[in-house]
């Protein structure tokens, strides 16, 4: 019940802000609204006010806003093209304007876990000698609260000298430690923190909260021995763990992501939850919120150069509820991070320069502005068929995508 009520309101939300936005710089620029709905028909919801009639629909995957492209009373060459851009413009923006909340609400408000990796060693062929178990507690007279401080102050004064604790007791002892190499690895254990959906782990069966035992029969102790083991190659790996009281195994086929081979998990930390002042809070919305479609935008044109990899990173409505689900189970910011990452994602979806998305019509009527003059009705039915073409081609290879996943995936 509590995925579905997530992925309701999640989807919900992203629809309703956008929508809106194409509903009030609609009526910003005195263009009149028939109809705004959220949802597809049939209708269980209709209610007019003044000129508009809001409704919801049954069919929970998207809505629309129906403008006259005149004012009341004039025919449609009354509308510049510039006013048609910026309604169409505003739906995308007002997703941006929601990411900005929901990043704005996490930051200062719900807080975010930053996890901390314990400056405890791991492995007892370590460069400083030290035992499994035993903690670094501060290095060169500086406490320091987890593995990667201990690192930065150990990088930054070599030689030097710290304080471990160890079962015996406390101990002062020296260092020295080359560039670029790793003192020890973190004492931690190989519990999944979260299993991605769409990468190969998961899809394999393996899910948060799972203990990883070995890996093609040997043992893993650490994240650093998961780790390496599938760095190894893209070949199969039979992957032990321990769900519930049962071990089972999940035979898994590691994927190169952006370089790096992967199985698509994490690992769970101790976490600590932190929040930002207020004002601290916006300014750090608003440059994630820059800094996230930026990254989006370079990602997507890379994957573009790379069709296959765009097709097995993509996902469709499937993918999405599952994402919302999941994240939902996994905690208030995480799953307000997901809405804001989905919404932030049709944004910049809506602006490709495809007929029929926001960005198509802006392409279609600054052509218009520069001509002069509206394109034909006959050559803009073409266009928009052609859009409507490419749209729905892309939805079947997204919904097979999802059906492929999901009837291929071992439990």
């Amino acid at each position: 019940m509590l995925s579905i009520l997530a992925i309701i309101f999640g989807l919900g939300l992203i629809v309703l802000f956008h929508e809106m936005g194409h509903l009030l710089m609609s009526k910003a620029l005195g263009l009149e609204v028939p109809r705004f709905s959220i949802g597809f028909p049939p209708h269980i919801f209709k209610r007019k006010i003044g000129r508009t009639e809001y409704c919801i629909g049954l069919i929970p995957l998207g809505g629309y806003c129906r403008v006259n492209l005149g004012t009341t009373g004039e025919p449609v060459t009354g509308v510049s093209w510039f006013r048609r851009v910026l309604v169409a413009l505003a739906g995308p923006f007002a997703n941006l304007v929601l990411t900005t909340l929901i990043l704005i609400t996490i930051f200062g408000i719900v807080g975010w876990d930053i996890d901390i990796a314990p400056a405890v060693a791991g492995n007892a062929d370590n460069s400083l000698g030290l035992g499994v178990g035993d903690t670094v507690l501060s290095v060169n007279g500086y406490p320091v609260a987890d593995y990667y401080e201990m690192l930065g102050a150990m990088y930054s004064a070599t030689p030097g000298t710290m304080t471990v604790g160890t079962a015996s007791g406390i101990l002062e002892m020296s260092y020295s430690l080359p560039v670029e190499t790793v003192p020890f690895h973190a004492l931690i254990p190989v519990v999944i923190g979260e299993a991605m959906i769409g990468f190969p782990a998961y899809e394999s069966g393996i899910r948060a909260g799972d203990s990883i035992i070995a890996i093609d029969g040997r043992p893993v102790a650490i994240w650093f021995d998961f780790q390496s083991l599938v760095a190894a190659g893209t070949k199969e790996l039979a992957i032990e763990f321990y769900r519930n009281g049962v071990i089972d195994t999940a035979y898994v086929t590691p994927g190169e992501y952006d370089g790096k081979i992967l199985t698509g998990v994490t690992v769970q930390l101790p976490s600590e939850r932190v929040r930002l002042p207020f004002f601290k809070a916006i300014v750090e919305g608003v440059r994630s919120a820059g800094e996230g479609t930026a990254y989006v935008c370079t990602t997507l044109f890379r994957l573009f150069k790379k069709p296959a990899e765009l097709a097995e990173s993509s996902g469709g409505p499937i993918y999405v509820a599952e994402t919302l689900g999941q994240q939902a189970r996994s905690g208030l910011p995480s799953y307000l991070y997901t809405i804001a990452s989905i919404s932030m994602a049709i944004m910049i979806f809506n602006l490709l320069p495809i007929p029929v998305l926001d960005g198509g019509h802006v392409v279609i009527l600054v052509i218009e502005g520069i001509r002069g003059k509206p394109i034909s009705k006959k050559n803009v039915q073409i266009i928009q068929q052609t859009g409507m073409i490419i749209i729905l081609l892309i939805f079947l290879l997204i919904v097979f995508k999802d059906i492929s996943r999901v009837i291929t995936r071992v439990r």
